[in-house]
């Protein structure tokens, strides 16, 4: 009997010592398989925020765009003063992106009777303004002969913090807005209404 005893005692110690060392080896094991799974998680977690931050920025390009379109087409007339307060007062929908200023651009479209849409004025903002008597691409839904447009564009280089070394910046927006003037002036060579630019002649008239 105190053999068995003993011999039972020694098969416990045996199987604790064995329970230790398996309990000891999935610690191991789960630590190591979570070193390999812990970039990968990371990278997930901020990859997922970098494209939060992107959608939220492109959508505030668009919200820029139809701001400038919007508040361009409302006018009568536009002096170089009320051109510049359009762009101030439209580039702080952009807030927080402020990394880099929006390139933003006004143009009047003019629509002549032969149905030709061509850039009465344009002006910019971080751009390249479009030349007078240009000739531009429209919807052929707004080439509607004798009427102008006013074409807006706004673009924004989003930087992510995450990844910048692989796709550097990115490009949102640049996707023309357009809209009917308001309130328009009333002249040119076909009595077309249009926002005119001070110190500008009404369109056409290239």
């Amino acid at each position: 009997m105190m053999i068995r005893a003993f011999s039972l005692r020694r098969n416990r110690a045996a199987l604790r010592r064995l329970a230790r060392r398996l309990a000891h080896g999935q610690r191991g094991v789960a630590a190591i398989e979570f070193a390999f799974v812990l970039p990968v998680m990371l990278t997930a977690y901020f990859g997922i925020v970098e494209i939060g931050q992107g959608v939220m920025a492109d959508r505030k390009v668009t919200q820029l765009t139809r701001a400038l379109g919007d508040l361009a087409s409302q006018s009568t007339t536009l002096s170089t003063d009320g051109i510049n307060d359009i762009f101030n007062a439209a580039k702080t929908i952009m807030m927080p992106y402020t990394d880099s200023p929006p390139s933003m651009t006004i143009s009047s479209i003019i629509i002549d009777a032969g149905g030709t849409a061509r850039v009465c004025w344009s002006e910019q903002s971080n751009s390249t303004a479009l030349a007078r008597g240009a000739t531009v691409t429209i919807p052929a839904a707004l080439k509607v002969p004798g009427t102008s447009l006013i074409m807006a564009k706004a673009s924004y280089n989003f930087v992510p913090a995450i990844g910048y070394l692989m796709t550097g910046a990115v490009t949102l927006g640049n996707d023309p807005m357009y809209m009917r003037p308001r309130t328009g002036s009333v002249g040119g060579t076909e009595n077309i209404e249009q926002v005119e630019r001070v110190g500008r002649a009404l369109c056409p008239n290239f």
